[in-house]
């Protein structure tokens, strides 16, 4: 992690510890338009912040209110930065993901990451977010004309269940590019194709995967 990621870290652990929301956010917006930090920077901050604090409420050290406050802070910074994604994102190279996550899981503050650095890598983005139907996200991207979709699960039960809805997915759509992600992955990938394993350090590169 550079120096300025590790000063906005210090910087949004003591403004979330005091409770002012505001300050964070704005700490976070600041660095990304002063040029200390790049967005994907600022997303893989607070994606370690997220796993500490997880890690810390886990191991009984943090309420669970104080993880909850600590992920609405995140979302909150990650929802604001949407202008500032607008702003440098590169001309539309002609490619199109639809990003979900399958019915009962819930947690899309990191597919909502994915999303952003996607659009920093030129593509046309669609999220349609959590819990949604395998014939929904059939029909939407059919509609929207998408080359790739990416699906996320945040724990083992739901990795498991993932399985059966992206063979489903891949059979109504043979042609269509699948990548899975999320923290289920970065404990286990068992079954898992490689390629299909989604590295957000990868998104620039990957539409030279769609054919």
């Amino acid at each position: 992690m550079s120096e300025a990621a590790d000063t906005l870290r210090t910087t949004l652990e003591m403004h979330i510890a005091a409770h002012d929301r505001f300050a964070a956010v704005t700490a976070a917006l600041d660095a990304v338009r002063t040029g200390a930090i790049t967005i994907p920077g600022l997303y893989d901050t607070l994606c370690a912040l997220m796993v500490d604090v997880g890690a810390s409420w886990q191991a009984g050290e943090t309420e669970v209110w104080e993880e909850h406050y600590t992920t609405a802070t995140v979302r909150t910074i990650v929802e604001a930065s949407e202008p500032l994604v607008a702003e440098r994102a590169p001309a539309p190279i002609g490619r199109t993901v639809v990003l979900a996550t399958p019915p009962d899981e819930y947690h899309d503050l990191g597919l909502r990451m994915a999303a952003d650095r996607f659009a920093l890598a030129g593509w046309t983005v669609h999220l349609l977010g959590a819990n949604v139907p395998a014939d929904e996200l059939i029909t939407a991207v059919r509609e929207l004309a998408a080359d790739a979709i990416v699906l996320s699960a945040s724990t083992h039960f739901h990795r498991l269940g993932l399985r059966p809805y992206v063979d489903e997915i891949a059979a109504a759509l043979p042609d269509v590019r699948i990548w899975v992600g999320g923290a289920a992955f970065t404990i286990e990938a068992d079954g898992w194709a490689r390629d299909m394993l989604l590295d957000p350090a990868s998104i620039p590169s990957l539409a030279e995967q769609v054919g």
